[in-house]
């Protein structure tokens, strides 16, 4: 998961998260932790890595700005679980 590298190599946190989430997972996790509509462009990998950490129970509550491994694999399995909801949801619409 290249996420978890985002806080050492500097040029990680500009690319597109849609790399690394997709089109559906990140719009996804947009809607689910954000309270606003889409954004017309794709956001960062430092939004995904945040996001995802935050979806995973992190609180960053020693102020270091770095999520642990573990809050970032819990928060990539809700979203797949997320993810997998609405594709189920999706199929049965046809």
């Amino acid at each position: 998961m290249a996420l978890r590298f985002i806080k050492e190599v500097d040029e990680l946190s500009t690319e597109s998260c849609e790399k690394a989430l997709g089109t559906k997972a990140w719009k996804l996790l947009w809607l689910k932790l954000e309270s606003k509509t889409l954004p017309k462009e794709v956001p960062d990998m430092s939004w995904a890595y945040r996001n995802l950490a935050k979806l995973g129970g992190w609180k960053d509550t020693k102020r270091t700005g770095r999520a642990s491994i573990k809050a970032l694999w819990e928060g990539w399995f809700k979203l797949q679980t997320i993810l997998e909801g609405y594709e189920l949801a999706m199929s049965l619409d046809h």
